[in-house]
C-alpha cells in the first residue's frame, strides 16, 4: 500500500534525480544514517565529517543543499560552516541540525544563510526529508532561473550591439554621419619650454602646435580654444601633470590627452583614457618617435569623435528603447547578485 510520503518521494525522483546534497556531520552514524534517508529520494548524497572536508568539496563540485550540523565539530561551530558555504555556493540551499530547541540558534541559523532549521530527532526524520527535497527543488529552480537570465542579458546587449552597428551602416549610407576632414590639427604641448614643440612643429607641417609652459595656462587655453591633441609633461612649475591630464579631460571630453616624460632615458609617453593608459611611445628618447605617431594619433581622433557622434545620434533616435534597455539590465543583473 502506498503512503502519502512514498507518494512525495517518487515525485521527488521524477523532479531531483541527480540533485546533489551535502551532510556535514561529525557523527559517523547520523552520516550513514543520513545518506540511506535521502538515497532513497533518488538524491545523490556525500558526507563530511569536518568543515575543512565540506567546504572543499563545495570548492570542487555544486551541491544544491547542504545539510549542516550545528555542533560540528564544536557546539556552535556549524554557524561559520553555514556562512562559508553561502559564500562560495550561493545558490546552494542549507539545512541547519540542531539537537536543541533553542531560539537563539534558531535566529543565527537564519542570519548565517540557512533556509531551514530541523530538529536532530527521530521524530523529525520525514520532516528533514520534505525540507531537503524542497531547498533542492528551489536550488535547482533558481539555477535555471539564473541560467535563462543569464542568456536573456547576453542575447540582449547582442542584440542592442547589433541594432548600433545597423544604425551606423544606416547613418553612413544616409550621409547623416561624415568623416569630414579636420584641416590642420590643433597640438597643444604643455611643457615648462618649447624644445618639443618647435621639434614636432618642423616635422609635422600639417599640425598646428601651441605651447602652454604651466599647467594654469594649459587650463585657460583648453577653456578658450579647441585642441584635438594634447602632450602634457610629467614635471610641470605649478601643477602635477596628472592633475592637468585630468582637467583638460574634464573640460574637453573629445581631445586625446597623452602625458609624458623626457624626450630621453626613462622616457615615456601615455595615451591617458577614463579609466586606463595605453602606452604610445615606451621608450620616449627622440621627439622624432612622436611625430611619426601623430597621423595616427589625429586618426585616433577622428574614429573617437566619429564614435560620439554615432553615440549621440543613436540617443536622439531611441531614447525610449535605450531607458527601457537600461532598466532591465539593471533588474536582471540585480536578479543574479542576489543569490
Amino acid at each position: 500500500m502506498k503512503t502519502e510520503h512514498s507518494v512525495s518521494l517518487a515525485s521527488g525522483v521524477r523532479e531531483l534525480v541527480g540533485a546533489e546534497v551535502l551532510v556535514v556531520d561529525k557523527d559517523d552514524q547520523v552520516q550513514k544514517g543520513m545518506t540511506q534517508l535521502l538515497s532513497a529520494a533518488s538524491l545523490h548524497v556525500t558526507c563530511a565529517g569536518t568543515p575543512e572536508a565540506a567546504l572543499e568539496l563545495m570548492r570542487k563540485k555544486f551541491f544544491s543543499v547542504a545539510v549542516i550540523d550545528l555542533d560540528t565539530p564544536t557546539p556552535g561551530a556549524g554557524l561559520e560552516t553555514i556562512a562559508a558555504a553561502k559564500e562560495l555556493s550561493p545558490t546552494t540551499m542549507v539545512v541547519m541540525l540542531t539537537p536543541r530547541k533553542a531560539f537563539d540558534d534558531t535566529v543565527k541559523g537564519i542570519r548565517a544563510g540557512a533556509v531551514d532549521i530541523v530538529w536532530k530527532s527521530p521524530e523529525s526524520v520525514k520532516y528533514l526529508m520534505d525540507r531537503v527535497l524542497d531547498a533542492a527543488g528551489r536550488s535547482v529552480g533558481k539555477r535555471e532561473v539564473n541560467t535563462i537570465l543569464a542568456e536573456v542579458r547576453d542575447t540582449y546587449d547582442d542584440f542592442l550591439k547589433r541594432f548600433t552597428d545597423a544604425e551606423k551602416r544606416a547613418l553612413d549610407a544616409a550621409g547623416g554621419i561624415s568623416d569630414q576632414s579636420l584641416g590642420d590639427v590643433r597640438v597643444l604641448v604643455v611643457a615648462p619650454d618649447a624644445s618639443l614643440k618647435d621639434a614636432l612643429a618642423a616635422a609635422a607641417p600639417g599640425f598646428h602646435f601651441e605651447l602652454a609652459s604651466s599647467g594654469g595656462a594649459a587650463l585657460d587655453r583648453c577653456g578658450s580654444a579647441k585642441f584635438h591633441l594634447a602632450m602634457v609633461a610629467e614635471m610641470l612649475p605649478d601643477l602635477p601633470g596628472s592633475m592637468v591630464v585630468r582637467s583638460i579631460k574634464t573640460q574637453s571630453s573629445e581631445t586625446l590627452v597623452m602625458q609624458y616624460s623626457g624626450p630621453g632615458p626613462g622616457g615615456k609617453v601615455e595615451l591617458v583614457e577614463t579609466r586606463r593608459t595605453i602606452p604610445v611611445i615606451p621608450e620616449f628618447t627622440d621627439p622624432m618617435q612622436l611625430a611619426d605617431r601623430l597621423d595616427e594619433l589625429a586618426e585616433a581622433f577622428r574614429a573617437k569623435a566619429r564614435e560620439r557622434r554615432y553615440t549621440q545620434a543613436f540617443r536622439e533616435r531611441h531614447y525610449d528603447f535605450l531607458r527601457r534597455y537600461v532598466e532591465l539590465k539593471l533588474k536582471i543583473d540585480r536578479a543574479l547578485g542576489s543569490d
